[in-house]
């Protein structure tokens, strides 16, 4: 079962349940207010009946036509009051139904009673058989009043007995909701514990799990829902990764292999390729040495030409090993001064050829995090290129710096020197990529691949802005991250 349809499962449940407290809470309510309407009656009805028996008293010992008028008010209110039935047992039922006999009863004996006429003085004695008739009608009237009474008093004990039973019934039905909510929360906090949170608590297991390293940990939960839907995507995940880890492991050591073999290969460039290399550079030289005399001189150019190719020769292979090495080698990442190693470079720039008078700006206290070895290698290119490529002005300067940009240090090393077309710079950092010919500039065009292999493993770019005959500036950007 999906867990949405659990949820709405348990929102029907917790609804259902409200609304069965709810009618449970009103039918009590409705026994209390109708059990305080009977009371209420019963209360009305006493209280008639007492007035009733007062103004009796009143007439049978004054015999004024005003107590024979309130008689009557107060028998018409009774009979009104008696006429409501608001009980359902068979006990109150009849004592009602006894009520109206005995009431309709008193008001036929009430009837009965003559108005006595007015005497003056100590007044004129009765007949003493009106008299005698007279008093059994009043003792009839007043035990038909005080049992009125006494079944009133009844109703008014079964009305406080239904009260008390009412009040007892909402009290349990509370109780009873009370406990049913219990019993529901528990119930969805065991059903959220045992379908959602154990789930979740096992899957959450095998993400540390893989996390740790164990790719072959299953969480295997086998529910039907969302969570068993995601624990299954999540063990076909581990699957798809120990495949593709495996063919990573597969392709790492094929990669050993090659570099292994690439080891070999350049072992082989530097010692089997030089040596030829010499033997042609140098039997050249020793041609144009010791037969320079009897040789032409197209034969001595053609002898310089084929020295000048092997000596080129010799510094690509150079080039090749050393971006190879750049490729291959590790990373140790530590705090580097980029001021104090562009001052080592334009001092033996400098003493390499004294007679150039190349004006330095470069910026101090620049530090960045990257593997020193391979930063100097890479400022070693940037600066010689704008030290080769400043040979044809009047006033060189090559400056080194460094600014923000969007929270990012950009280095740069700029000169003012012949500089190239910006429609041709996706070419720049291409191997043998050369935008001079060598006959203006020498060179292997090796130099800038580098500087873009090594700021490649730094995770940083290099990039360029130049304009013809003002110069080129190289910025640079590393990711400072690593290790000391």
């Amino acid at each position: 079962m999906k867990i949405s349809t659990k949820g709405r499962l348990a929102t029907t449940t917790a609804l259902a349940t409200i609304g069965l407290i709810a009618t449970m809470i009103w039918w009590a309510n409705t026994e209390v207010e109708d059990a305080d309407h009977q009371r209420r009656l019963t209360t009305e009805i006493a209280r008639g009946l007492n007035e009733q028996r007062l103004v009796t008293f009143e007439y049978l010992l004054n015999r004024q036509e005003r107590a024979r008028a309130q008689e009557h008010e107060v028998a018409r209110r009774l009979d009104r009051l008696l006429a409501s039935n608001p009980f359902s047992e068979p006990g109150p039922t009849n004592i009602l139904a006894d009520l109206r006999e005995r009431n309709a009863l008193t008001q036929r004996i009430f009837a009965e009673f003559l108005p006595t006429p007015a005497t003056d003085g100590a007044g004129a004695p009765g007949d003493e058989s009106v008299r005698r008739f007279e008093a059994q009608l009043s003792s009839q009237l007043l035990i038909l009043q005080q049992e009125n009474l006494a079944d009133a008093f009844r109703l008014t004990g079964y009305a406080t007995e239904r009260i008390n039973a009412a009040q007892q019934r909402v009290v349990i039905v509370i109780l009873a909701g009370l406990a049913l909510i219990a019993l529901t929360t528990l119930g969805a906090a065991w059903l959220i514990n045992r379908n959602v949170l154990a789930p979740i608590g096992r899957l959450q297991r095998a993400t540390r799990e893989v996390a740790a390293g164990n790719w072959n940990f299953k969480s295997d939960l086998g529910s039907d829902d969302e969570i068993g839907e995601m624990s299954r995507n999540f063990d076909g995940m581990t699957r798809s990764l120990r495949a593709s880890f495996a063919q990573i492991e597969r392709k790492n050591h094929e990669l050993a292999a090659l570099n292994q073999e690439i080891e070999a290969f350049s072992y082989s460039v530097s010692h089997d390729l030089r040596g030829p290399l010499r033997s042609m550079d140098g039997f050249s030289l020793a041609l144009l040495e010791d037969y320079g005399d009897k040789l032409g001189d197209e034969a001595k150019d053609a002898l310089a030409r084929i020295r000048a190719a092997s000596q080129r020769m010799g510094r690509l292979i150079d080039e090749l090993l050393g971006l190879s090495r750049v490729t291959r080698a590790e990373l140790s990442v530590t705090p580097v001064n980029l001021s104090e190693i562009a001052h080592e470079i334009a001092d033996s720039l400098d003493q390499q050829q004294p007679e150039r008078a190349v004006h330095w700006v470069i910026d101090e206290g620049m530090t960045v995090r990257a593997d020193k070895a391979l930063i100097q290698i890479a400022m070693q290119n940037l600066l010689e290129n704008a030290w080769k490529f400043t040979g044809k002005t009047a006033r060189p300067v090559i400056r080194v710096g460094s600014r923000e940009r969007d929270g990012t240090k950009h280095c740069f090393v700029a000169d003012n020197g012949v500089g190239f077309d910006m429609a041709y710079a996706d070419r720049l950092f291409g191997a043998f990529q050369r935008l001079h010919h060598e006959s203006e500039f020498a060179g292997t065009g090796i130099g800038l691949a580098i500087v873009q292999r090594i700021l490649r493993r730094h995770d940083g770019q290099v990039w360029a802005q130049a304009a013809p005959g003002h110069g080129a500036t190289f910025f640079f950007s590393l990711k400072e991250q690593g290790n000391d």
